[in-house]
């Protein structure tokens, strides 16, 4: 899509309007912050455990914090006693251990609460201890050494009949140390490491086979309006940009913040350092906290190189908001300002990614949700989905979504999520539509049962995929067993054949301890000529 010069203007004045606008509004919440941590991912659901889930409700919204921001992420859909069932905003995605907060209502009884009552709340990290002090700003002689992280070995075997085992072994090690010896430097990391059995000379011939630093970087803070990142590091206000190996430089004065970042980005072959593709650019952006919640908009500039030329220059806008009351809006675009047409480089502009989403809570029981996603694809270093999984996520990938979530009664969630895409690429619509019904608090062992369809229709396949799971807890929430099942129908329309496939599955978890884990997650597939089945097993360890 190309736009003309005199809509450029207008563009970027709604841009700078979105950016400065912004209330500042003083609200006195009757909520405290606990912290939680996704437990467990299948299909559509994430659970999130916490200490304990009083003063949470089915309906509420749990967060993510995002530079000393917390931005909403889940719909919680039902709750125990220390866990969450949610599904997530269209927008994010989450792995098992990654952190949540949510914003427990608390009783007013007509006493004084104690002035130390932060002290009863759960362990918190830097960002999230300011935003419960009520912006009150840590002086240096105040500021403790805080070290959180978690320590993770798996084991991922691959097993087909006829056909050849393979087995492989992960390595994860995510660290957050913040006020190093009770100094301004704070350090963060994300080191995966994994390879595969009876194949370490892959390793040996080139170590970035195996490892994979996706976050490694010390921040440093001259005050508490000004930062200093070096190391690998994803900014949240420059998502879309990706890792940046280099310097990251922030001035946050007030609800307004600015910065400036230059570095590489990784290879793309293997995620490695490469520094032949060198990037620069400058962002500014504005966030405050609202009564119904936030409002934050950022805009950068980047120019990215390779080997000295310039491969692309783009500005990236990013806004975020709950203005009005249940409705979360989010808004993300990419403009390319150059390009090269027949060996001549050329200032043009042109959209290249556009992401928009509104969900909106109507009632208690109901809520909708609404996007349109005309990003590029998406590449995954590494997946655990099988062909099923990552056929929906490509089909429902790009286009129109439209999502409802209905409760009738408290132990009843329906869903409907229906999809539409037409690119000039696609020969045919691509049309996908779910619906799933999830009942819970079953009277045998605490369980859940749930039930889902899913429809593609796509330019070479018309599919079917049916589904039933049971969700059951065993002593006091500790022991976490699930069982799985699907049908599978897919027919192509170039060759007349057809694939039907039965998957099952069986998961268990079980925390040991406050800080240990382990879990064990096996799926079988049977399909004409051919079976599969998929062994993972997981041990991790917080600290």
């Amino acid at each position: 899509m190309i736009i003309r010069k005199e809509n450029m203007i207008r563009i970027l004045v709604l841009v700078i309007m979105l950016i400065v606008t912004g209330f500042q509004v003083n609200a006195q919440e009757n909520t405290e912050l606990a912290d939680g941590m996704v437990s467990y991912i299948t299909g559509q659901n994430i659970y999130v455990k916490f200490v304990n889930t009083e003063g949470i409700k089915s309906g509420d919204t749990l967060y993510i914090k995002s530079n000393n921001m917390l931005l909403p992420a889940l719909l919680v859909q039902h709750l125990s006693s220390i866990s969450c069932l949610c599904q997530p905003f269209e927008n994010l995605s989450f792995k098992v251990s990654d952190p949540v907060v949510a914003k427990k209502k608390l009783v007013i009884k007509e006493m004084q609460a104690p002035e130390n009552l932060t002290e009863k709340m759960p362990e918190k990290d830097v960002s999230t201890a300011v935003i419960a002090a009520s912006s009150k700003t840590m002086d240096q002689s105040e500021k403790k050494q805080l070290v959180s992280g978690r320590a993770t070995v798996s084991s991922y075997s691959n097993f087909s009949t006829p056909g050849e085992t393979s087995n492989k072994l992960r390595y994860t090690l995510v660290t957050n140390i913040g006020n190093t010896g009770q100094t301004a430097l704070s350090a963060e990391s994300y080191i995966l490491f994994t390879h595969k059995l009876n194949e370490w000379e892959k390793v040996q011939e080139n170590l970035n086979n195996a490892l994979k630093i996706y976050n490694l970087a010390l921040r440093y803070d001259f005050s508490d309006k000004v930062s200093l990142w070096a190391g690998r590091k994803i900014n949240p206000s420059l998502a879309n940009v990706g890792a940046i190996d280099g310097i990251q430089f922030e001035y946050h004065p007030g609800s307004f913040f600015a910065g400036v970042a230059a570095g590489t980005r990784p290879d793309f072959t293997d995620y490695s350092l490469n520094t032949s593709l060198f990037e620069y650019g400058f962002y500014a952006g504005h966030n405050t906290k609202l009564k119904n919640g936030y409002l934050k908009s950022s805009l950068a500039l980047f120019e990215q190189k390779n080997s000295g030329n310039t491969d692309r220059r783009f500005l990236y806008f990013q806004h975020n908001n709950s203005l009005i009351k249940n409705l979360n809006i989010f808004l993300s675009c990419e403009l390319d300002l150059y390009k090269v047409l027949d060996s001549i480089p050329k200032n043009d502009l042109s959209l290249t990614g556009l992401y928009i989403s509104a969900r909106y809570r109507i009632t208690s029981r109901l809520s909708a949700f609404a996007s349109y996603d005309n990003r590029r694809n998406v590449i995954y270093y590494e997946t655990f989905r099988n062909y099923v999984d990552e056929l929906i996520n490509q089909a429902s990938r790009q286009g129109y979504r439209v999502n409802l979530n209905y409760r009738p009664v408290n132990a009843l969630m329906l869903g409907l999520n229906g999809g539409y895409r037409f690119m000039k690429t696609d020969p045919e619509p691509t049309k996908t539509l779910n619906g799933f019904g999830t009942w819970s608090n079953l009277p045998v062992f605490k369980s859940s049962v749930t039930l889902s369809a899913d429809l593609i229709q796509t330019s070479y396949l018309n599919g079917q995929v049916f589904g039933v799971q049971f969700l059951n807890d065993f002593f006091n929430y500790k022991l976490q067993s699930t069982l799985n099942y699907r049908f599978t129908n897919f027919s192509y329309t170039n060759n007349l054949t057809n694939l039907i496939q039965h998957i099952a599955g069986a998961d268990l978890s079980y925390q040991v301890n406050k800080k240990t884990y382990i879990s064990a997650n096996y799926e079988l597939t049977l399909q004409k000529d051919q079976n599969y089945s998929r062994l993972y097993l997981n041990l991790r360890r917080k600290f």
